[in-house]
């Protein structure tokens, strides 16, 4: 394959409704989720994922589903193979079906089945009045910790404290604990000042990327450290560009909105030319 030349694609797993997180286990089984509370595994053969094969629905989980509420975040446990526990992050429904918080959960994988919910963090805000701009990219990092994006829910001012949850990259322990190692004692922020992310990913050297919807203008791929603050909630909407001197600057910054989405680092065997490389979708544009 010609990385400069046309991508081509295959269909593999049809689905019905917008997918917002995926994780693969070491056997090549993909699991995925759905905003509307569907969790699903497409086994693989042999490693590979099979046409004929459909996708097996393993729990549907009632959750406050909207625009940009739902289902949002999977991760595997680093010893699914072992333990069959994969992670959840969702918003919680009220009677009404709209937001009364947010949390992860930790599920056990039985035969076809996702069994025995353990809520692992349940304090994380959401109300029926703040429906946008929750994140969700879940991933479990290198470190076994888990990382979870929570955006400033259109509350600007808090994105702007490090001792406020919304606009930021959380940091867990896989019991929903806090890691004595986060950069501000007993508290979960790990970095602050995000807008709205939908990608983490680490680099071979162990380096963690997010990806960050701007506003009006202005999306960004930031290289994250502990403690950083990113900008959000100094700059006004109107704004554009944004200013250079609040905040962790970019990676790459694009002043047209693409909307980035999911990001990995190739690391696979199939395609040496990528070796290394960072993938990112754009959403606006459906690129790669």
């Amino acid at each position: 394959m010609d990385p400069t030349g046309p991508l081509v694609s295959q269909s593999i797993v049809p689905i019905d409704g917008v997918v917002t997180g995926l994780d693969f286990a070491a056997n090549g089984d993909l699991f995925y989720i759905t905003q509307n509370g569907g969790v699903y595994r497409k086994v693989a053969v042999d490693g590979e994922l099979q046409n004929d094969e459909p996708p097996r629905r393993l729990l549907q989980l009632a959750v406050a589903e909207g625009t940009e509420t739902g289902l949002l975040g999977l991760a595997l446990a680093g010893d699914f193979a072992d333990s069959g526990h994969l992670f959840l992050f969702y918003t919680v429904a009220d009677e009404a079906g709209a937001p009364a918080g947010a949390r992860l959960e930790r599920y056990t994988l039985q035969t076809n089945q996702l069994t025995a919910p353990v809520a692992i963090v349940t304090n994380l805000p959401a109300t029926a009045e703040q429906q946008y701009h929750y994140g969700g990219a879940l991933q479990l990092g290198p470190d076994g910790r888990l990382y979870l994006i929570f955006g400033d829910r259109n509350m600007l001012p808090e994105a702007r404290d490090p001792a406020a949850v919304p606009g930021s990259i959380l940091r867990y322990n896989v019991d929903g604990s806090i890691p004595v190692d986060n950069p501000f004692p007993g508290s979960p922020v790990y970095a602050f000042g995000i807008r709205n992310g939908f990608g983490l990913a680490w680099d071979g050297a162990g380096r963690l990327y997010e990806t960050e919807n701007g506003a009006s203008c202005d999306d960004e791929l930031n290289l994250i450290l502990p403690g950083a603050d990113y900008g959000w909630g100094v700059h006004p909407y109107d704004s554009c560009p944004y200013p250079d001197d609040t905040g962790q600057p970019p990676v790459q910054q694009w002043t047209q909105i693409i909307a980035p989405a999911g990001l990995t680092f190739y690391d696979g065997q199939r395609l040496p030319e990528f070796a290394g490389d960072l993938l990112l979708c754009a959403f606006n544009q459906s690129q790669l």
